[in-house]
């Protein structure tokens, strides 16, 4: 079985040329307040020019934007039209009650069972198909791979086609005068968002069954995926979807009908965040004693000069001015060294983590810093593993570092008692993507040209001009308490963006 620790880190991935998207899976466990604390370092090459100086703390939330949504509840594919934990399952018991067309307290349960549907599906057909993957990975080279790839093409077929039947029974029920219209329309975008992902994911499995089915049934499988693609792009047309693909068309308007349901039926899952600066009553608490303090001295000297000079005197005018000016800099002082003391242990941002309905689930707590090399953990530096030329890239004056902490807290029990065991919701993710725009500033031409010498003659050739942003997160769990875990990948970038991304072997080694 996973350890926790082992499932705190989801994965790192380009989302787009700009955008670096760090997923990451926080576990519920059952009667214990969870509490993790996860460190991002990114060591920035100093020619890039991001630095303490030119890049603070609000260019770099401005950059980074957080998802917070519980985590997709799993099931197998079979399971959706045999468990009692299904959707569909929920939704035919709650349409089988006397007059339910006219129990307003359904129409919530409903919704939320229509998108959770969609959800679920998307999620059990990646699984799928990823499990059809590692399975072919784990086959020896001489093994018989299409003992078990035929299998679990059989499954994804005959599972599939079950869910949509099953479902689309339910269209009878909620085509009927009294059912609300709002209710009908969220049948027919979750039937849409159904027929979109069961229809990618045969497409994807005809890929599989191209290169691995046994030769003897790949006409078969090959058959019935064509009739069930045509049978998803028939309903559609049927009930007027417009997720239509075309040959020879830009199909704009498939992309984006299939890109906005995919985010509907997500909505179900995602939670509502409020973000307040961290430690606003301490920071006033010492901006306070830092008033004192200097009123103290102020005062002290006012005093002081009152008995021996007198009151409305020369010498008592000269120290009153004296006092209040060293008052406002004994103020400003203090204010700094506080709030340099406070800044050690307090977070820049606190985030409530509630639902929809504003009940409270845990607490999130994040901070960014530069920090030196000597303030690296001792496992980060060796993580990092400066080689000679990221040395000499850098002058030998090092990199700039960026530290973005995150404390997660999570109260179990109270996810248990808001969503019961329907929903077998088992922690949340919190998805993050940074925008790395600001790391291409001071970047040279992408593109630059030398010669090589071909056949006695110089022929130009072109030369890619990139850059390493090296990023290493530190995960920890403290309740309950699990070893460090350590994961480091290297972004490639240049002018234009990001190139590819690499990750740290076993080995220690890309």
């Amino acid at each position: 079985m996973q350890s926790t620790i082992e499932s705190i880190e989801q994965g790192v991935r380009a989302h787009d040329q700009y955008q670096v998207e760090m997923k990451l899976d926080y576990e519920l466990i059952e009667g214990v307040k969870t509490r993790y604390v996860v460190e991002t370092y990114i060591f920035a090459p100093q020619t890039l020019g991001v630095s303490e100086d030119s890049y603070s703390q609000n260019d770099f939330y401005r950059d980074k934007q957080n998802y917070i949504r519980l985590k997709t509840p799993t099931m197998l594919l079979r399971d959706f039209t045999e468990s009692q934990l299904s959707p569909l399952t929920t939704i035919a018991k709650i349409t089988s009650q006397t007059d339910w067309v006219n129990d307003d307290t359904q129409l919530k349960p409903l919704n939320t069972n229509f998108k959770l549907l969609a959800a679920m599906l998307n999620s059990a057909i990646r699984e799928h198909l990823q499990h059809i993957s590692m399975r072919i990975d784990d086959i020896s080279p001489d093994g018989k791979v299409y003992l078990v790839v035929d299998n679990l093409v059989e499954e994804f077929l005959t599972a599939t086609q079950k869910i949509c039947d099953s479902y689309r029974d339910l269209f009878a029920t909620f085509n009927l005068p009294h059912v609300a219209d709002t209710l009908l329309a969220a049948y027919r975008l979750t039937d849409e968002s159904i027929s979109i992902l069961v229809e990618e994911g045969l497409v994807d499995l005809a890929e599989i069954v191209d290169s691995y089915s046994k030769k003897s049934a790949k006409p078969d499988f090959k058959q019935r995926i064509v009739e069930q693609i045509k049978a998803e792009t028939k309903h559609r047309r049927h009930f007027g979807y417009e997720s239509i693909l075309k040959e020879g068309e830009d199909n704009e308007t498939y992309l984006y009908r299939a890109s906005v349901l995919k985010k509907y039926a997500a909505s179900v899952l995602f939670l509502r965040v409020d973000v307040k600066p961290d430690g606003q009553s301490w920071t006033h608490l010492a901006q306070s004693i830092a008033a004192g303090i200097a009123m103290i001295f102020a005062t002290a000297i006012a005093f002081l000069f009152q008995a021996r000079y007198g009151n409305f005197t020369f010498p008592l005018f000269i120290a009153l001015v004296v006092g209040y000016m060293f008052k406002d800099r004994i103020k400003e002082i203090g204010r700094d060294l506080f709030a340099q003391r406070l800044q050690s242990f307090l977070h820049d941002r606190k985030i409530t983590i509630r639902t929809q309905d504003g009940v409270k689930l845990g607490m999130l707590k994040e901070k960014v810093d530069f920090v030196s090399e000597k303030q690296l953990p001792r496992l980060v530096r060796q993580m990092r593993n400066q080689d000679q030329f990221s040395t000499l890239d850098n002058d030998g004056r090092g990199e700039n570092i960026i530290r973005h902490s995150k404390e997660i807290i999570l109260y179990s029990n109270v996810f248990k008692k808001i969503f019961g065991e329907a929903m077998q919701i088992s922690g949340i993710n919190d998805i993050l993507r940074y925008d790395i725009r600001a790391y291409l500033n001071k970047m040279a031409e992408p593109v630059q040209q030398r010669h090589v010498l071909a056949n006695d003659e110089l022929i130009p050739v072109e030369c890619h001009k990139v850059y390493h942003l090296n990023i290493v997160s530190r995960y920890r769990s403290f309740h309950p308490e699990k070893d460090k875990t350590h994961k480091r990948v290297r972004l490639i970038l240049d002018r234009m963006g990001i190139r590819r991304m690499e990750s740290l072997e076993e080995n220690g080694r890309f």
